[in-house]
Parts: C-alpha cells; structure tokens; sequence
C-alpha cells in the first residue's frame, strides 16, 4: 500500500515536473508553443524540442554578441568625433580671436571683404566642428542602445539554452525512470 502511493506520488511529482519545464520553454521568446506530444511527455519530442529551442538561444546569443560589439564600436566612434569636434571647436574659437583682433585695420571695402569672408570661414568650421559633436553624441547614444539590445539577446538566447538543455536532459531522465530535473526558472522540489 505504501510502495503503491510512494509510485502516484512519484508518477504526479514527474508529471508536475514535466508540465513545469514544458510550460517555460513554451513562454520563451520567439520560439513556438511546446508541442502536445512533448507535453505529454514524449522523450523523442521533449530531445527534438530542446534541440531547437538550444539552436534557436545559441543563434541568438551569437546575434546578440555581434550586435554588442557593433554597438561598442559605434561608441567608440561617436566619441571619437565628439573628441575631434571639441578640439576644432576650441581651435575654431582660438581662430576666431586671433583674426578678431586683427579686424579694424582695413583702408578699403576690398580689405573689409576679406576680413568678412575670413571671419565667415572660421564660423562656418566652428558650426560643422558642433554638428560633428552632435553627430558623435548621436552615434554614441546608438551604440548603447545597440549594447542594451545585445545585452538582451545575449541574456535571452542564455535562457532558451538551458531550458532546451534541461528539455533534451528529461527526455533521456525520462527513458532512464529517474527524476526529473526542475525548469530552469523553478526552484528545486527536493
């Protein structure tokens, strides 16, 4: 009487478990519902599913890297011209001093001219020396987005490995009778 309850109680604690790992790997992202064989607790299917879900987390932890260093890159650019911008800026602001005091000393409306297109130069570089800033920043702000989203990726694709390791491992627990390891995401039922 008591071997026959400790074998429901086992049967229930296996299936419960097979319902918890198949029900997380059925909510990962991007990935479609577990199948009812699976779920049912079929090996072959619960080997075949982990697969997929480890070949789907694997390609996108490899997106994901791909995506963070395009993403450090971007910011290691964007500072970079945020850089160059801030010295011609600076060298744009010393320029225009220096011809500043210099303004005054013309004796006809030629010299004047030259004088204007002169000062008219160094402001022109001063404002793409400031868009070349901004576009820097722009760039900068781009690439962290992009190391959030690879970070993401990378974090997500992490998950949906161990859930179709854990998968592929209770399919082969299941064919050996021995108990079931708990989803990832579920703490242990010992």
């Amino acid at each position: 009487m008591i071997r026959e309850y400790n074998l429901i109680s086992t049967a229930k604690l296996l299936a419960v478990l097979v319902f918890l790992t198949l029900t997380s790997c059925a909510g990962l992202p991007g990935k479609s519902k577990t199948s009812d064989a699976a779920l049912a607790g079929d090996p072959q299917a619960m080997w075949s599913e982990g697969q997929k879900v480890v070949q789907h987390g694997e390609q996108l932890v490899s997106k994901g890297e791909q995506r963070l260093a395009d993403g450090r890159k971007q910011v290691r650019d964007g500072q970079s011209m945020v850089t160059e911008g801030n010295e011609r800026v600076i060298q744009s602001r010393l320029d225009y001093q220096a011809a500043a005091s210099a303004v005054g000393g013309s004796s006809t409306p030629k010299e004047v001219e030259l004088e204007a297109k002169r000062l008219k130069t160094i402001g022109e570089r001063w404002e793409n020396a400031i868009d070349e800033i901004k576009q820097g920043n722009k760039l900068v702000d781009k690439g962290n987005k992009n190391i959030d989203r690879g970070q993401a990726d990378i974090r997500d694709g992490r998950a949906q490995i161990e859930s179709g390791s854990v998968l592929m491992r209770n399919s082969q627990r299941i064919r050996l009778n021995e108990e079931l390891l708990p989803a990832p995401d579920q703490p242990s039922q010992q």
